[in-house]
């Protein structure tokens, strides 16, 4: 078992504090130092448009000013878990107003984003196409079943939609699947099921757990490709069981280790492909983002050498 030393701990948050955006030095010096949460939100501030949404790159892999349901899912992973802060819980309300007027009643959920984000550098993958849809949207739940947990969570404030309605909704759709080809839609499922553990029962966890076993890579010859890793279904040894035995999280944890001891920081496993100088851009944002994480994974699991 490998744990990480203080020297590489501290040149990859080194690393994060010198050379990523904002947000990502705000959440690190909250997590590790004595950062505060008005740092997080003022951070976040920046990617907040009029109409309560959020946009500008905060999904750094399309570089779309406006608001998107995707860029805004992305913004609620952040300030739901400081929520109890008056400026972030503001915002919340502001991206509830949001999510209910982007609600696509056709759909009975959201489009990852508009078709605006065509005319703005961004992955392959984002392309919206001319039925209006980009491939992300090949899989329901993603953003809308997270997005649903956020709706649920503030139910009050969500006076628009039927929620209890989409909750249903939401998980008729998972039970539906037989094969899994979406590990970000299973990943929505899994934030969801974070905020309302009482909608949980045996048949969704029995779900939820066959999702895993068809998406998760457990050779480490493979981790160094863009492919669905032990951590990223299961973040914290307090997350939900999802079938990965504690062997492959310990080696995921170690393959991590031995990266970050190497250099102090962790690359994006992807490429756009295409406008290669807004690529570089992004990719150092990854850089942060996913250095970032890789602390949060080896510090929840008491990897830090004390």
């Amino acid at each position: 078992m490998k744990y990480l030393s203080k020297k590489a701990f501290e040149a990859a948050k080194d690393y994060i504090l010198t050379n990523a955006r904002d947000l990502e030095q705000a959440r690190c010096s909250y997590l590790f130092d004595n950062g505060t949460e008005q740092a997080i939100v003022k951070a976040l501030h920046a990617y907040q448009n009029q109409d309560g949404g959020f946009g500008h790159g905060l999904e750094a892999d399309f570089r779309l000013p406006d608001s998107s349901p995707m860029a805004s899912s992305v913004a609620l992973q952040i300030l739901c878990s400081i929520d109890h802060h008056p400026e972030a819980r503001e915002m919340i309300s502001e991206a509830l107003k949001y999510f209910e007027q982007s609600f696509n009643k056709e759909r009975q959920g959201w489009l990852a984003v508009p078709p605006e984000v065509n005319l703005y550098p961004h992955a392959f993958w984002w392309t919206v196409h001319e039925n209006g849809t980009s491939w992300i949207d090949d899989n329901w739940g993603n953003p809308s079943a997270e997005i649903i947990g956020y709706l649920l969570t503030y139910k009050h404030e969500a006076s628009k939609l039927n929620v209890d309605q989409l909750v249903s909704l939401s998980i008729k759709h998972l039970l539906s699947l037989d094969t899994f080809e979406s590990e970000h839609e299973v990943f929505c499922y899994l934030r969801f099921f974070r905020m309302h553990p009482s909608c949980m029962n045996q048949e969704i966890h029995a779900k939820l757990k066959e999702g895993v076993r068809q998406l998760v890579t457990l050779n480490q010859e493979e981790w160094k490709n863009y492919v669905p890793l032990p951590l990223q279904f299961k973040p914290t040894p307090n997350s939900l069981d999802v079938g990965i035995s504690s062997h492959a999280i310990a080696g995921h944890l170690d393959y991590i280790i031995e990266g970050l001891e190497a250099k102090p920081y962790i690359e994006p496993a992807w490429k756009w492909e295409t406008s290669e100088d807004v690529w570089r851009k992004a990719k150092q944002e990854w850089q942060g983002v996913l250095t970032l994480e890789a602390l949060q994974w080896i510090s929840s699991y008491d990897r830090l050498v004390s």
